[in-house]
């Protein structure tokens, strides 16, 4: 027996198969580890990118720090879209999001779940758990918002559709979607300020200007009756005196108090200076399709220089017109307390609404009064507190390009003044119209090109109208521009508003 035993002991054959044996275990617990991990840390990816989505849109969803049912829902909706029941064998799945306590501009969301085993079941794990955090916060940032809105005729009419409001009521509701979407509630040390450039056939700006802005020697359309019919005779000299602003005054300061009285009147519409590089030349200017940035940000120089000063729009003087409006005063970048403020503005530029659509004198307007550069740079920080202020202008319009030649426009008369359409030189020759209008959407396009040049993003939003390709591209990007038939119009607003500041995960 002993002999047995000892040839046993010494006999080798069939230990290998026997440590294999004793190792296969961990070895397979080693490679189900690794499996199941590999299969966790992809679940849990996807939850932590569904997670991110969710609360991206969540917030995005956001009337400025209100976050309500219409939040929470567009949150679900996207977690549950990335990460679908089943992902990865996860039927548990549970997301919650909720405001900040601390900060109501920042959204929290968790989520968890738990991941079934493949391998590891066999050594009795049946599942592990996965769980997530995310956060997201709309930075406001600095923002200049300058609203050019058409006030034409045509918004006194309700849209074609109906419904009993006029436009511009619907208008004057609409844009508090924009100050609620664009309102933090004070959460940040975000600033938002908002400017507006009414418009028509012009533009009321002279109050945001000095006296020696306005041209002194102004030339306007002169002409008399021939056996009942008007004829044009040429150029007259409007001074100052000779205007319709002179309430009497005399003596050496009379041209300053008489541009005074007209500046601050609240009928201050003007007349559009000469392009850049061209000479007043008695009022035969030409100013044309190109606009460049000295058209846009040249101050007028020393109170003496006609071919930098703007004029006076007076139908009282300018003679041979079919039809004349001057529209109510714009307003500079400022902020507005609360909404009620900011609808208190809306109505006062919102007022008179009159004439016919020559959006380009109403864009040129917004880029000059929201440049960075120009005449009112004083009030036009490029940054605040060391934080870049970001520019935004939203043109606003109901209808298409129109100016028959025969309308007293910012531009004088075409038929007799010829400075869009033709080579400035006065004289009566009615051109065609829709080679007036061509120039009209040619000047607005290159102030579009000229405006994204500036660094401003441009929304438009077309009210009740046709598509305008002028229009369409115009805007920053395809996003950036909105139709509406007037039933969304607060909706479109709310939109650009959600749009307008930085939307980050922050972590």
């Amino acid at each position: 027996m002993n002999r047995f035993l000892r040839n046993l002991a010494s006999d080798t054959a069939g230990n290998a198969l026997m440590m294999f044996a004793a190792a296969l275990v961990p070895i397979l617990m080693m490679i189900g580890s690794g499996v199941d991990a590999s299969i966790t840390y992809m679940a849990r990816s996807k939850m932590q990118n569904a997670c991110d989505a969710a609360v991206l849109a969540g917030r995005l969803a956001m009337i400025g720090t209100d976050f309500g049912s219409d939040a929470q829902s567009e949150a679900n909706k996207f977690f549950n879209f990335n990460f679908p029941n089943g992902t990865n064998g996860v039927d548990d799945a549970d997301f919650d999001v909720t405001q900040d306590p601390d900060d109501p501009a920042k959204l929290l969301g968790t989520a968890s779940g738990t991941v079934p085993t493949t391998v590891m079941f066999v050594f009795g794990y049946d599942q592990m758990p996965i769980s997530v955090s995310c956060d997201a916060k709309r930075d406001m940032g600095h923002n200049d918002v300058m609203l050019v809105l058409d006030m034409t005729s045509s918004m006194l009419n309700e849209p074609s559709w109906g419904g009993g409001t006029s436009k511009v009521q619907l208008l004057r509701d609409a844009t508090g979607g924009l100050y609620r979407a664009l309102s933090d509630g004070g959460a940040s040390s975000s600033v938002t300020r908002y400017g507006f450039v009414p418009f028509s056939q012009t533009v009321n700006v002279a109050r945001q200007m000095k006296n020696n802005d306005i041209v002194r020697k102004q030339y306007m359309v002169d002409g008399n009756f021939n056996r009942g019919v008007w004829r044009f005779s040429g150029m007259k000299e409007v001074s100052p005196r000779d205007s319709w602003w002179n309430n009497g005054h005399n003596g050496a300061s009379a041209n300053n108090a008489i541009i005074q009285g007209f500046r601050t009147s609240g009928e201050g519409c003007i007349e559009e200076r000469p392009a850049w590089g061209n000479d007043y030349d008695d009022g035969e200017f030409v100013i044309g399709t190109t606009v460049t940035l000295n058209d846009v940000n040249e101050e007028p120089k020393n109170g003496s220089d006609e071919d930098t000063q703007f004029g006076r729009y007076e139908p009282e003087r300018q003679e041979g017109w079919w039809f004349e409006a001057c529209v109510s005063e714009s307003k500079q970048f400022a902020t507005y307390a609360d909404e009620d403020a900011f609808n208190t503005a809306v109505n006062e530029v919102s007022t008179r609404v009159e004439g016919g659509t020559v959006a380009d004198i109403g864009m040129l307007w917004g880029l000059r009064l929201a440049s960075r550069d120009g005449m009112w740079d004083g009030n036009n920080p490029k940054t605040l507190d060391d934080w870049p202020v970001n520019v935004h202008l939203i043109f606003f319009t109901d209808g298409q390009m129109y100016n028959t030649g025969g309308h007293y426009t910012a531009y004088g008369i075409e038929a007799y003044t010829h400075r869009v359409e033709g080579d400035g030189v006065a004289r009566e020759r009615w051109m065609n119209y829709t080679d007036l209008v061509a120039k009209h959407n040619q000047r607005f396009s290159n102030m579009c090109t000229l405006a994204k040049s500036m660094g401003m993003t441009i929304w438009v939003v077309a009210l009740d109208t046709l598509r305008n390709d002028t229009y369409v591209n115009c805007a920053t990007s395809a996003s950036h521009y909105y139709e509406s038939d007037g039933s969304d119009l607060e909706d479109k607003f709310t939109e650009i508003g959600q749009g307008i500041g930085n939307l980050r995960l922050t972590k």
